[in-house]
């Protein structure tokens, strides 16, 4: 099943918003699971995969795109954090900027396989 390029980018990053939020919660009630740091690291992976194969076109770019709005979140919800009183590892402007700037490499990183993985499925369908 094809989707616009804008669905299957929509449900890659509401893949993210989604175990973003839940992480947040988790943080907002004290609750530390090692299980989901994993999900949390990967979900750009799973992202990029979801919204890899389920774009008509440009795949691999599709993809790898989802690591910005894994930045993105990763920011906000430094900052809400922040904002709440807890202690962050990033505080402030510059801190937000490094933690941009790790995050967006990372991602980047770990949407690449995901991408392709999509983008080899779908090559033979």
């Amino acid at each position: 099943m094809k989707h616009s390029i804008f669905k299957a980018w929509s449900i890659g990053a509401g893949i993210l918003v989604v175990v973003f939020a839940i992480w947040f919660v988790l943080l907002q009630a004290n609750v530390f699971s090692q299980s989901f740091v994993i999900v949390l690291w990967i979900s750009p992976m799973i992202a990029a995969f979801v919204s890899a194969y389920l774009g008509p076109s440009h795949k691999i770019l599709l993809g790898t795109s989802m690591a910005i709005p894994a930045a993105l979140l990763a920011v906000a919800l430094n900052s809400a954090d922040q904002f709440f009183g807890t202690a962050v590892d990033f505080p402030g402007l510059k801190g937000g900027f490094v933690l941009l700037i790790l995050v967006l490499i990372s991602a980047a990183i770990t949407t690449i396989p995901g991408s392709v993985t999509a983008y080899a499925l779908t090559r033979n369908v």
